[in-house]
C-alpha cells in the first residue's frame, strides 16, 4: 500500500459523514482522477470494499480499514522511504549515539549499500539548512556539525511525527471504556453551556485525556494522596462552575474524591479552558509538593536542551506536574495505570516515545521508582498532545496583552480576543504593566496603554471596551502581519530556495507544456529533481491551471525533489498559458522537509506580483542580480 493510500484511509476514518472526491482532492493536495485511482486500488486490497460510494460521497467501512493498517503496520515497521531512512538515521546517531556501520545498516533495512549511499547524498541536500553533513568513513555513517543545529534538526524531525490530531476521540476510546468517554462529555458539554466559557475541540479532548486518566486511577483505588491544605484559588465563577462538575462526576461515576483529587480537576479546568495566562507555579507547588514541581522543571529543562523541544509552557507544565504527581504516589503504592495503547504508542510515534522514556527514567532516577512502560506511555500521550498544539500554533502570532487589572477589563478583552482570533493569536502573557515585556518574547503587543515607539515588536493599540468596529479593524491589522510574515520568511530563505543556476530570461519554448519540460530538464541536469518530477508537474498542471494574471507557478504535488528550488523563468515577449498571457514563470520544486514552510512561500510569492505595474518592471529583468534585488524591493524587511 502506498503513503498516500494510506493517508486517504487516515482521513476518512476521521469523518462521520460521507466526503465528496472534491474535498479530498483539495485535503490530500491531488487530483480527483487520482484520488479515484486510489479507492479503486483500496478496495482490490480486501475480500470486501473498504471505502462504499453513495450520491453524498465516499465513506469508509471502519473496520476493514482499521484491520487494513494494522496489516500494513505489520509488514512495513521498518522504514520504507526515503524519508523514513534518513529520520531512522538521524535518530540512531542522535539520540540512540550509536555507531553506524553502512553494511551493518544495509542487512537491518534490507537495502542495497548504493541505496544508502544515494540517501546519504540525499539528506545533504535535504537537511542542508540545518547546516549538517553526513559522511562516511571507513564505511562508518557520521553526521558532522554544531550541536545546536543537530538539535533543532532532531526537533524538526519529533514534530514532523506528530499528526494534526494526535490525540483524538479514537484514541480515546482505544484507551478507556467508551461508556466513560460518553459520561463524561455530557458533563462536561452540559457545564459549559451553562457558562460564558469555551473549549475548542483541542481542549476538549486535552481536558477528557486528563479527566479520564483521573477517573481510572481513583476508580481502580490509586488515589492521590490527601493533603489537609486545600485551596480555592480560582476565580469565583469559574471554581462554582469546576465544582457543579466535580458534584456531576461523583454522581454520574458513583465515586467519591478528596480534596486534592478535587483541586486537580480544577488546575487541569483552569489549563484547558479559555483563561489568563499567569503565574500559577505557586499554586501548583503547594499541591504537588517542592521536590516533585522543581524536579519536573529540571527535567523538562534538560529535554530542552537534549531534544530542542520545549515542555515548559505553563499549559503544559500545571497539568504534566499534577500527573505526575499522581504517577509518584501510585509508584509508592507499588501500582500503575494499564494502557492499551502502549505498543501502538510505540510503533506509530517512536521519537515522542523515546523522549517519554527519557522523562521516565530520569524520574525514576530522582525519585527512586520504578516507572512502568505502561505509564511511561500516559507521558508520551501527554508529550505528543502538547506538540500537536505546538504544530497548530506555529502558525499563529506570538502575543502579549497590556491592559490593566481594573473591573476585569485584562479578563473580558483576553476573553474576546481569544474567541474571536484565537486561530490567528497565541496569547502567551497577559500584563498590567509595559516593564514587564522584559523577558518575553513575542511579535506583536495587544496594549489599551500608549507605549513608547519601537522596533523589536509590533504594536496594536485598542480600547478596553471590545466593539464590533474594532473587531472589523484587527481582522485587517493582523492580516496585514500575516501577509508581512510570509514576506519576510521569503526573504529570509532566498538563497536557499533560489539558485542562479536555475534562473533564465532566455526561453526557447513558448508554450505552458514545453516551457515546464525545458525549466524540468535543467533541475533534473542539476540533480535537484528525480527524472518523473516534469511528469509530476505536467499532472498537476491538468488538473488545474496555476496561472493567474501575468505568472505561472507550476509544480508537483508528491514534493519529490531532491532539495527545495524555485527555479524562474522570465520572458518579456510572454507566452499563452491556458487563457492567460504569461511573463514570469516559478516553478517549483519542494522537498518534502520543507512542505510546511511552502505554503507560506508560495502565498508569498503571490502577494509580490499582485499589483499590475510589477508585471511591466519584472518582465523587463536580465539577470538573477536583478531579479534578487527586485523580490528584495517589493518585500517590507521586518528585521
Amino acid at each position: 500500500m502506498k503513503e498516500k493510500q494510506k493517508h486517504l484511509l487516515k482521513i476518512l476514518l476521521q469523518q462521520d459523514t460521507s466526503i465528496s472526491s472534491q474535498i479530498l482532492a483539495e485535503k490530500m493536495n491531488v487530483s480527483v482522477r487520482t484520488i479515484k485511482n486510489y479507492i479503486y486500488e483500496l478496495n482490490k486490497f480486501g475480500a470486501v470494499p473498504v471505502i462504499t460510494s453513495s450520491h453524498a460521497g465516499y465513506k469508509v467501512v471502519r473496520e476493514e480499514a482499521r484491520s487494513l493498517l494494522d496489516e500494513q503496520k505489520n509488514e512495513t515497521s521498518l522504514p520504507q522511504t526515503f524519508k523514513e531512512r534518513s529520520f531512522f538515521i538521524i535518530k540512531k546517531l542522535l539520540i540512540e549515539n550509536k555507531q553506524l556501520n553502512i553494511f551493518d545498516l544495509s542487512e537491518e533495512l534490507f537495502v542495497s549499500y548504493s541505496t544508502l549511499k544515494s540517501d546519504l547524498s540525499r539528506m545533504n541536500k535535504a537537511y542542508e539548512k540545518y547546516h549538517v553533513k553526513f559522511m562516511l568513513k571507513h564505511a562508518e555513517i557520521q553526521m558532522i556539525g554544531e550541536e545546536k543545529e543537530k538539535r533543532r534538526l532532531f526537533s524538526y524531525i519529533i514534530f514532523e511525527e506528530v499528526p494534526h490530531k494526535f490525540v483524538d476521540k479514537q484514541i480515546l476510546e482505544a484507551t478507556f471504556e467508551k461508556e466513560d468517554i460518553e459520561k463524561l462529555s455530557v458533563i462536561i458539554r452540559s457545564i459549559m453551556q451553562e457558562s460564558n466559557y469555551h473549549l475548542n475541540d483541542f481542549s476538549f479532548i486535552n481536558l477528557m485525556l486528563h479527566l479520564l486518566i483521573l477517573l481510572e486511577s481513583v476508580r481502580n483505588d490509586k488515589s492521590l494522596i490527601s493533603r489537609n491544605w486545600f485551596s480555592s484559588w480560582l476565580r469565583e465563577d469559574k471554581a462554582q462552575l469546576v465544582t457543579k462538575m466535580i458534584g456531576s462526576i461523583e454522581k454520574e461515576f458513583d465515586l467519591t474524591l478528596n480534596s486534592l483529587e478535587k483541586e486537580e480537576i480544577h488546575m487541569i479546568f483552569q489549563a484547558n479552558a479559555n483563561y489568563i495566562p499567569s503565574n500559577n507555579f505557586k499554586e501548583l507547588e503547594q499541591i504537588i509538593g517542592k521536590d516533585i514541581s522543581q524536579t519536573v522543571a529540571l527535567i523538562l529543562d534538560d529535554v530542552q536542551q537534549t531534544f530542542g523541544i520545549n515542555l515548559l509552557s505553563e499549559n503544559f507544565l500545571v497539568p504534566f506536574s499534577l500527573h505526575i504527581s499522581g504517577l509518584f504516589s501510585r509508584a509508592n503504592l507499588d501500582t500503575s495505570l494499564k494502557n492499551p495503547m502502549r505498543n501502538s504508542l510505540k510503533i506509530d510515534f517512536p521519537m515522542v516515545y523515546d523522549v517519554a522514556v527519557y522523562i521516565s527514567l530520569r524520574l525514576g532516577k530522582c525519585f527512586n521508582i520504578t516507572i512502568s512502560e505502561d505509564e511511561t506511555a500516559y507521558i508520551a500521550l501527554h508529550i505528543g498532545s502538547e506538540l500537536e498544539k505546538q504544530k497548530r500554533n506555529l502558525s499563529k502570532i506570538q502575543t502579549v496583552l497590556l491592559c490593566p487589572k481594573y473591573m476585569d477589563l485584562d479578563i473580558k478583552l483576553y476573553e474576546n480576543l481569544n474567541e474571536y482570533f484565537g486561530n490567528e493569536l497565541i496569547i502567551q502573557k497577559v500584563i498590567s504593566n509595559y516593564s514587564e515585556i522584559a523577558d518575553l518574547h513575542f511579535e506583536l503587543l495587544i496594549t489599551t496603554l500608549s507605549v513608547p515607539e519601537t522596533t523589536d515588536f509590533l504594536v496594536i493599540e485598542v480600547s478596553p471596551i471590545f466593539t464590533e468596529r474594532q473587531r472589523l479593524t484587527l481582522i485587517a491589522q493582523l492580516g496585514d502581519i500575516r501577509l508581512d510574515r510570509k514576506k519576510s520568511i521569503l526573504r529570509k530563505h532566498f538563497d536557499d530556495y533560489f539558485d542562479e543556476k536555475c534562473f533564465t530570461s532566455h526561453l526557447k519554448s513558448d508554450s505552458s507544456q514545453t516551457v515546464i519540460s525545458e525549466m524540468c530538464k535543467v533541475l533534473e541536469a542539476e540533480n535537484i529533481v528525480p527524472a518523473e518530477f516534469e511528469e509530476h508537474v505536467l499532472e498537476r498542471e491538468r488538473a488545474s491551471s496555476t496561472a493567474f494574471e501575468a505568472v505561472a507557478i507550476p509544480h508537483s504535488v508528491y514534493m519529490d525533489a531532491y532539495r527545495t528550488i524555485i527555479s524562474v523563468a522570465i520572458s518579456e515577449k510572454g507566452f499563452i498559458w491556458g487563457d492567460k498571457k504569461i511573463h514570469v514563470v516559478l516553478l517549483a520544486a519542494i522537498n518534502d522537509i520543507d512542505r510546511g514552510s511552502f505554503a507560506d512561500i508560495y502565498e508569498a510569492l503571490i502577494s509580490v506580483f499582485d499589483a499590475p505595474q510589477n508585471y511591466q518592471e519584472i518582465k523587463k529583468i536580465k539577470n538573477f542580480h536583478d531579479f534578487r534585488s527586485f523580490i528584495y524591493s517589493k518585500i517590507k524587511q521586518n528585521d
